[in-house]
């Protein structure tokens, strides 16, 4: 899905560097989510159960897409 290619990679220029090790982790985990998977997290309709993940799913909401 082009959306998500274009957050995770706005995400990654922008935040990824200063995440903790457990954050970049996490986000290594989500990245390589099925985009089917990923995109209910990221709009919201489902939760996440990883409070870690969650905290990375959060950051995502305010990544700014170029």
């Amino acid at each position: 899905m082009l959306e998500m290619d274009l957050l995770l990679g706005s995400f990654l220029e922008e935040r990824f560097s200063s995440l903790t090790p457990a954050q970049a982790e996490a986000f290594v985990v989500l990245a390589d989510m099925e985009d089917l998977e990923l995109w209910p997290l990221v709009n919201g309709s489902v939760q996440c159960q990883d409070p870690v993940q969650a905290e990375v799913v959060a950051m995502l909401h305010d990544v700014r897409v170029k």
